[in-house]
């Protein structure tokens, strides 16, 4: 499989094949990649006509907490440094509908907004540092 290069570099490479006439050699200099990967997206774009197999997998799960619901957590604390996990959940879910798992808040492990340094640890709550 072919290592992760942004989808600008990979269409880059088929342009520098088919439009310019480099060989792979080339082309993985340029990409800093090896030959290998070169000949993986050259056949991808010969096979589906796109430079990603459109039948992967994706490996991991989508974010649960996006940036703007990260943001939107300082800001909570930032006005309220003792609130619970729960206590964040339900403010966010009230005002972005998002749905965040304690898990996921647990993983925060520091939130520094201001003067505030919050580490959320397994029993749920803050403390202003």
């Amino acid at each position: 499989m072919a290592p992760h290069l942004s989808p600008q570099l990979r269409e880059r490479i088929v342009a520098w094949r088919y439009e310019h006439g480099k060989s792979a050699r080339e082309i993985a200099e340029l990409a800093d990649c090896s030959e290998r990967t070169i000949y993986d997206i050259l056949r991808l774009h010969r096979d589906f006509g796109q430079t990603s197999n459109p039948f992967a997998r994706q490996n991991a799960r989508p974010r649960s907490l996006e940036l703007d619901d990260i943001h939107y957590i300082y800001s909570i604390l930032e006005a309220n440094p003792g609130l619970y996990i729960d206590e964040i959940q339900q403010q966010l879910h009230s005002t972005t509908s998002s749905i965040v798992m304690n898990a996921n808040l647990n993983k925060l492990q520091s939130i520094t907004a201001g003067q505030i340094v919050c580490r959320v640890s397994a029993i749920g709550h803050c403390m202003q540092g």
